[in-house]
């Protein structure tokens, strides 16, 4: 297993920073890409009644008191996931790495409960080249920003998550527009 370096695990404290206001003590948590240390699974399980779950092709399936983890490469569908199983649905830093992240979103959508929220981060195009800089220089892994297929824009986000169905879709840039937060809701079904 590789280490994290220290921007890595600054930059994993500032996502998880970001999640906590979402939570809620009743809420099931899916962490999509959660990796081989699941940190914010972890603190997500004190916080929250039931069991949080992470997906990622790096941790094996297991179950402990605290937290689910199962495993699947997120570029194979569908995912392990039930129909409307989660409250909150979250991709720190994980939309760039796939190949298939139009049907993942799609995967998401299926995956939350109606008035289910998915957060997610993304680089913007304006820090590849910095990432890049750090990754060549062993600053953070070069494996990972190597491995990014594609940078979005805030308005291509937008766009990937109304075209899914999605509403009261919220993106802000953070890091000095280095980054790109969204959240969105998955709307509550019309009974006729």
């Amino acid at each position: 297993m590789r280490l994290e370096s220290p921007i890595d695990k600054l930059l994993r404290y500032f996502r998880t920073k970001l999640v906590i206001p979402y939570v809620s003590p009743n809420m099931r948590i899916c962490d999509l890409g959660c990796g081989v240390n699941p940190v914010l699974l972890k603190q997500l399980s004190t916080i929250t009644v039931a069991k949080p779950v992470g997906i990622d092709f790096s941790v094996h399936n297991s179950s402990s008191a605290n937290i689910e983890l199962r495993m699947a490469d997120l570029n194979k569908l569908p995912l392990p996931v039930n129909d409307k199983e989660f409250d909150l649905i979250i991709m720190l830093a994980v939309l760039e790495h796939l190949d298939n992240y139009y049907e993942v979103i799609i995967e998401c959508f299926r995956g939350l409960k109606d008035g289910g929220k998915l957060m997610l981060t993304t680089p913007s195009p304006a820090s590849k080249p910095l990432l890049e800089f750090l990754a060549d220089l062993k600053i953070i892994s070069r494996h990972g920003v190597y491995d990014h297929k594609k940078y979005f824009k805030k308005n291509e986000v937008f766009a990937l998550l109304q075209q899914h169905g999605f509403i009261d879709i919220k993106i802000w840039s953070v890091a000095c527009g280095l980054n790109t937060v969204a959240v969105a809701t998955k709307p509550f079904c019309q009974m006729l």
